[in-house]
């Protein structure tokens, strides 16, 4: 996956210096990737947690400040970014206090729980010229680029169909008041928190999609927000199906199947296996491609970070932008509109002999 322009080779003279929200946590994470980039040299921290801001002071190193309020923060002078890695429910009111003072802006996945609010934030940081980075480092990763070159190649063949998933056993072991259980801060379950990375990654390497039919389920555990989704689509034109649920074993995987040939991927740990289509109509082994995952000098969440610094410097949205979160997010929201409710209950009704008579026609 090439650039469309060079990086700066150094910040070394001029990083850029950030504040974050929510130092702890996947702010632990973010951060780690902010000091390989080389791009950038924290100012602040905006946490409650008193063990998040010592940890934050003491890998970052340097006089880091902790402010008490975002709109501290935001009223610092040397703050040129912000990032924001809390709870979904935070990010856009937090962020929409940093875009109206100006900050350079970077926001987790997912952009937000409200659709209109994630976009009046993205067209407002669009029509201001402020840099809008977001938490989408998936599609950066090897594997994935690798899985891009495939498809570019032909080597498949006419893509048939592809078939996501991306699940967790969480919905079954979250203590009932974690947010991931609340409607109002978790819309669409692990489809929202989880399985919104798969969808950037099918916009990205198939086209723009829309979904077509799905089904939620609602009584696997006692949490108001959805357990799973299956979701019908398409994207540029190839039939997709997705399933995303918190209630089976960790899973987080994509089958693309082609004409002239299939590859299968899945995550943590990294796995790639391709087969050939066998036009005699034998029986097609599947062979191991995952020591063709390319290596990398440079973790791809860095690479991600340098490149956003270097949108702040030369005034332009970074390659994994606001707006990549908010098509998501629209997607998501489909989802959720379209998704037909189902229940054990029902499928047990749906399975009795009668009922099976009765859709074939005897």
């Amino acid at each position: 996956m090439s650039l469309p322009f060079s990086l700066p080779t150094s910040f070394a003279d001029a990083p850029v210096r950030y504040a974050i929200a929510g130092a702890g946590g996947f702010g632990g994470c973010r951060r780690a990737m902010l000091r390989s980039s080389g791009a950038f040299e924290m100012v602040g921290v905006l946490d409650p947690n008193d063990e998040a801001f010592a940890a934050a002071k003491r890998e970052e190193g340097g006089d880091v400040r902790r402010y008490k309020t975002m709109k501290e923060l935001c009223a610092d002078p040397e703050v040129e970014a912000v990032f924001i890695s809390t709870p979904a429910h935070l990010h856009v009111p937090l962020g929409w206090e940093a875009a109206q003072a100006g900050k350079a802006l970077f926001i987790e996945k997912p952009l937000g729980h409200d659709l209109v609010d994630c976009r009046k934030l993205v067209e407002f940081c669009e029509e201001n010229g402020i840099s809008h980075g977001h938490g989408f480092t998936v599609p950066s990763n090897p594997i994935w680029r690798k899985v891009k070159s495939i498809l570019e190649s032909g080597l498949l063949g006419t893509i048939v169909s592809v078939s996501v998933a991306s699940m967790s056993t969480g919905g079954l072991v979250f203590p009932p008041d974690n947010w991931r259980f609340k409607r109002s801060e978790n819309p669409g379950g692990q489809l929202f928190q989880c399985g919104i990375h798969k969808i950037d990654l099918l916009r990205r390497l198939l086209g723009e999609g829309i979904w077509l039919a799905g089904y939620v389920r609602r009584d696997m555990t006692p949490a108001e927000t959805d357990d799973g989704y299956v979701l019908l689509g398409e994207f540029g034109g190839v039939p997709v199906t997705l399933h995303s649920n918190y209630v089976a074993s960790y899973r987080h995987a994509m089958e693309i199947y082609g004409t002239e040939g299939d590859i299968f991927i899945s995550e943590y740990p990294d796995k790639l296996e391709y087969k050939k289509t066998d036009f005699t109509g034998g029986m097609e082994p599947v062979i191991d491609w995952t020591d063709k995952i390319p290596g990398s000098d440079e973790d791809a969440g860095a690479k991600d970070m340098r490149d956003f610094a270097a949108a702040i410097r030369e005034h332009r949205q970074p390659l994994i932008s606001g707006r990549d979160g908010l098509k998501a997010m629209e997607l998501i929201f489909d989802a959720i509109r379209i998704a037909r409710p189902i229940t054990s209950r029902s499928l047990v009704k749906q399975d009795t002999p009668q009922n099976c008579a009765a859709l074939v026609g005897a």
